[in-house]
């Protein structure tokens, strides 16, 4: 038929970018494409029969046949090229049309959420740049700011920030069940001493 083929070549270079997953779809568009292909060697017209000729040179008694397939063969040739207008193909593109909304509705969400995403992360990337540099930094203001890595401070066992009390030497987000926790033998809850501080 008078339609753009789908060559061999096309498809071995289409298979090369499809994603594994969708492999078995894939399959599935090659055998339809292999089909359509196959039809698409046939002839756009059916071939001409010299009616006249049959009832010419059949026996009388035959001649009722050659019209009834005369007929058939005609009809068919009718068929076949309206075939567009006899199939209502309307409700594939109405399902295709919903699709479409469904998948434009869903990149809008995603560009969406990517955009605060990128915004958070850029927010984020600023407010580590305008922090004091670590090196000038106590380890009090460190676990103010950053205390997603408060908690690689090195503690030793021994008080680190004031107040010099036990409740205050949790590193990190505050545990609300750090209290209910067995202390370990020898600690208390009780005021740390100066003699007890570390002194760099």
């Amino acid at each position: 038929m008078a339609v753009k083929k789908l060559s061999p070549v096309t498809l071995a270079d289409l298979v090369k970018r499809v994603p594994k997953d969708q492999m078995k779809q894939f399959e599935k568009f090659r055998d339809k494409t292999l089909e359509y292909h196959r039809v698409n060697q046939y002839p756009e017209k059916l071939p001409l029969i010299d009616w006249e000729y049959y009832r010419n040179n059949v026996r009388k008694d035959y001649e009722k046949m050659v019209i009834e397939f005369q007929s058939e063969y005609e009809e068919l040739d009718r068929t076949f090229s309206a075939r567009h207008e006899i199939n209502d193909f309307a409700k594939y593109y109405e399902e295709l049309d919903k699709l479409t909304e469904v998948v434009k509705k869903e990149i809008t969400e995603f560009v969406k959420s990517s955009n605060d995403r990128i915004k958070k992360y850029e927010a984020e990337i600023k407010r580590i740049k305008n922090l004091v540099p670590y090196e000038q930094m106590t380890m009090e203001q460190f676990v103010v700011d950053r205390e997603d890595l408060a908690e690689f401070i090195p503690r030793q066992g021994r008080p680190l920030f004031w107040p010099h009390n036990p409740e205050e030497q949790r590193v990190g987000p505050a545990n609300p069940d750090y209290d209910k926790k067995p202390q370990k033998k020898g600690s208390t809850s009780e005021e740390a001493k100066p003699s007890d501080v570390i002194v760099s």
